[in-house]
C-alpha cells in the first residue's frame, strides 16, 4: 500500500486554461481523502492526472516512493471507479470483475480466488453470472468496485461514483465504501460535488475552486474553523449566513455593528481581532443557520429588555420533521435559521434571532480570508 504526493502540480490545456494550480498534497497510506468543490473546480483534473489519464502540464506526482510524471496508467498500481460504472455489457458480472486480472494473465484459480473474495466483500455472491443489464444501479456500481478490488492495487481513485443513484441509494452505498475502505485499509481518494458525501466520508477533505486548494482539513475542522468565506459557504447545508457589518469599541467591549443591531464579540475572538488593528473596520460575520437561536416576538425576556435590535420577519418556513427551517429577512437580507420544529412560527411573524457568540466568524470583505487564524 502506498500514499500519495503531489509537488506544485499544474495541469494547462493547449487553449491555455489553467485547470489545476500548484496543488500541494500528502496523502499519508490508508487515508480516505475526498476532492470536493463545485462544477469545473479542478477536482476531476486532478484525479485524472493521479491516474495517469490527464498529462501533468508541471510538477511532480509520487505514488508511494516512485516519481510517475511519465508512468503509464496501467503500470501506476492504481484502481479507478468510473460515475458511468464502465462495465462492458456483453460479460457476465464474473467476466467484468476478472478482465483486468486476465489482461495480466494471472492464473485462472487466482483469479477465481480473488473475484470470489470481492464479491463476498460488496454481497455480489448471487450475481455473479448475470450480466450488467439484469442489475440495478446500485449492484453495477458494486459491481464496478468488486472490479477494482480484485486487482489489489495501492491507490483506489473514485470520480463521482454516486452520483447516478437515487438519493435513498447513495445513503446506503456510501455506508458500504466506508466500510470497504475499513476493510481494505488501502489509500483512498474520491471526487465529489456533494460536500455531505465528502464530510460524511473522507478523513480529510481538500476543497477547491477554480482550480485553487481553499482549505484541505479534516470535516471538523472545515466546518468549525473554515480558512475562507467559500469554505465557510460551500461545507454545511443550508449554507453559512455572511452578515455585512463593521467592529466598534466601546470601553473594553468589542461590538459587531451591522444593519439589524449589534452584537458583543466573545473574549477571546475580540483579543485575536484587535490584534489584527481590525476595529472600526469592515468585515463580514459569518454564521450557521443552527448557530442561530430564535425566539418568538412575545418572549418575557426579549420584552422586559425592550430589545428590537436583532428583530427578524419570518418569510419562509420549511418543516423537516426532526428540524424547521426558517427563512428570515433581516434589513432585507436573507438569513436562514435551523430551528427545533417545536418553534412553532408563521409566515409574517416576527422573531429576535440571536447567534451564539462562540460559533460567530469574521472575514475580511477584499480578502474573504478568515480574521480568526
Amino acid at each position: 500500500m502506498a500514499g500519495l504526493k503531489l509537488n506544485n502540480v499544474n495541469k494547462i490545456y493547449p487553449n491555455g486554461f489553467h485547470a489545476v494550480h500548484d496543488m500541494n498534497l500528502d496523502i499519508e497510506d490508508n487515508e480516505f481523502v475526498v476532492f470536493v468543490g463545485p462544477s469545473g473546480c479542478g477536482k476531476s483534473t486532478a484525479l485524472r492526472m493521479i491516474a495517469g489519464l490527464e498529462e501533468i502540464t508541471s510538477g511532480e506526482l509520487y505514488i508511494g516512493d516512485r516519481l510517475v510524471n511519465d508512468v503509464s496508467p496501467k503500470d501506476r498500481d492504481i484502481a479507478m471507479v468510473f460515475q458511468n460504472y464502465a462495465l462492458y455489457p456483453h460479460m457476465t458480472n464474473y467476466e467484468n470483475m476478472a478482465f483486468g486480472l486476465k489482461l495480466r494473465n494471472v492464473p485462472k484459480d487466482e483469479i477465481d480466488k480473488s473475484v470470489k473474495f470481492a464479491a463476498g466483500i460488496l454481497g455480489l455472491e448471487g450475481l455473479l453470472d448475470r450480466k450488467p443489464k439484469e442489475l440495478s444501479g446500485g449492484q453495477r456500481q458494486r459491481i464496478a468496485l468488486g472490479r477494482a478490488i480484485v486487482r489489489n492495487p495501492q491507490v483506489f481513485l473514485m470520480d463521482e461514483p454516486l452520483s447516478n443513484l437515487d438519493a435513498k441509494l447513495r445513503v446506503q452505498t456510501r455506508a458500504e465504501i466506508s466500510k470497504l475502505h475499513q476493510k481494505l485499509k488501502t489509500t483512498f481518494v474520491y471526487v465529489t460535488h456533494d460536500q455531505t458525501e465528502a464530510m460524511t466520508m473522507g478523513t480529510r477533505i481538500v476543497v477547491l475552486k477554480d482550480g485553487y486548494v481553499m482549505q484541505v482539513d479534516t470535516p471538523t475542522n472545515l466546518y468549525e474553523h473554515p480558512e475562507n468565506m467559500f469554505v465557510g459557504g460551500f461545507i454545511g447545508s443550508p449554507q453559512m449566513n455572511f452578515i455585512e457589518g463593521e467592529l466598534t469599541q466601546e470601553e473594553e467591549e468589542l461590538y459587531f455593528v451591522y444593519a439589524g443591531g449589534r452584537i458583543v464579540l466573545q473574549k477571546e475572538k475580540a483579543a485575536k481581532i484587535k490584534s489584527l488593528d481590525r476595529t472600526e473596520k469592515k468585515v463580514v460575520m459569518g454564521i450557521r443557520p443552527e448557530h442561530l437561536e430564535v425566539e418568538t416576538i412575545a418572549d418575557e425576556k426579549n420584552e422586559a429588555n425592550g430589545s428590537d435590535e436583532n428583530k427578524a420577519l419570518v418569510e419562509v418556513t420549511e418543516l423537516l420533521g426532526s428540524e424547521t427551517y426558517l427563512f428570515l429577512n433581516v434589513e432585507n437580507k436573507t438569513v436562514v435559521a435551523r430551528v427545533d420544529p417545536s418553534i412553532i412560527v408563521s409566515v409574517n411573524d416576527h422573531v429576535f434571532i440571536k447567534p451564539r457568540k462562540e460559533k460567530m466568524h469574521f472575514f475580511d470583505p477584499k480578502t474573504e480570508k478568515s480574521l480568526l487564524f
